[in-house]
């Protein structure tokens, strides 16, 4: 078969793959134990399902119940997109957990070929996620597999806030997940949920975001790049340069030489 995958890391009741389909390729009705998401990334996909033949365009989801029967054949031109394969241990445990329904049944989520950006855009974060950001990544992608659209959008409002006050007193350091939703009262899942729904950002990132704002204005007042990330609890030198120039689009050095010109 014209079709290569990428195995990606992922927790245990997690299977995910980045794969590549050429033109010509397809996939005989089956079924799995599994929920099976995809994101397609480009390309065109025609799926089978419930007896229906529906197409599939870039940005939009698939997701099939466990047990559903499913088929599909990909374009001449070819499709790309990630495949997560998701236990449904994974989502029954969360909700014995957090108290999330009456019954810790897996529920039956509404399947086929769905048009749903946060859903995409969680499962290619997912895809992305270095190894200290997995565990929230994944977190976001159930919490919008589950999302009840009546939900508040200032949910917790109160939690997020205190969560915010103490990543703004440490950021010397970084913050795991579980201690950060321990500080917002809330369980690790209720807190990711509520502050991506809040700030836009999950917390992990969020609190990136706060380190490098510290990073920048030491740089500006003349402190030197390797001090800083010392200072702000980064790994390595490496690690610093990598997450400044993603978000700065230049290294520590590059902004504190120009700061320093500009004077």
């Amino acid at each position: 078969m014209p079709l290569t995958s990428v195995t990606l890391p992922a927790s245990p009741h997690f299977e995910l793959s980045w794969v590549r389909a050429q033109g010509g390729a397809s996939f005989p009705r089956h079924t799995h134990d599994e929920y099976v998401i995809g994101a397609n990334l480009s390309g065109q996909e025609r799926i089978w399902l419930d007896g229906r033949e529906l197409e599939v365009a870039p940005g939009q989801i698939t997701l099939y119940n466990p047990l559903a029967v499913q088929g599909s054949e990909f374009a001449a031109t070819g499709v790309e997109y990630i495949s997560l394969h998701l236990a449904p241990a994974a989502i029954t445990q969360l909700i014995s957990a957090d108290n999330l329904r009456s019954t810790a049944t897996a529920p039956r989520l509404q399947q086929g070929v769905l048009q749903r950006p946060q859903l995409f855009a969680a499962l290619l974060e997912l895809a992305r996620a270095s190894d200290e950001q997995r565990e929230q990544a994944e977190l976001l992608l159930l919490a919008q597999l589950l999302e009840q659209p009546a939900s508040a959008a200032h949910e917790q409002s109160a939690a997020v806030a205190t969560s915010q006050a103490f990543m703004r007193e440490h950021l010397q350091q970084r913050l795991p997940l579980e201690q950060l939703a321990q500080v917002a009262g809330l369980s690790k899942y209720h807190f990711v949920r509520c502050f991506k729904k809040a700030t836009g950002l999950g917390p992990l990132q969020y609190h990136m975001q706060l380190r490098l704002i510290e990073a920048r204005r030491r740089l500006r007042l003349g402190q030197h790049a390797q001090d800083v990330a010392l200072d702000l609890g980064f790994y390595d030198q490496s690690h610093f340069i990598t997450a400044f120039r993603r978000v700065h689009g230049v290294t520590p050095q590059h902004y504190a030489a120009a700061r320093m010109n500009s004077r």
